[in-house]
């Protein structure tokens, strides 16, 4: 059955399957990039340990995600 849904009008972000199912991005990469993404364009200019740091992300996690 094929149902029609109407996406919310804020406070979501969209993601692209490229980034979603890409076999080299760990969990952890890709909720960075989807926090980032959904960032006003005001807060988005901070460097990524920042945003990494706020979200828990430290340490050799951090590294394996730039990677």
């Amino acid at each position: 059955m094929l149902r029609h849904a109407i996406a919310p009008s804020r406070r979501y972000t969209k993601a692209s399957h490229d980034v979603v199912r890409h076999p080299r991005l760990c969990s952890d990469a890709k909720i960075l990039i989807l926090y980032v993404q959904g960032l006003p364009e005001g807060e988005a200019g901070l460097a990524l340990s920042e945003h990494a740091r706020k979200l828990g992300i430290r340490g050799r996690a951090f590294q394996r995600l730039k990677e």
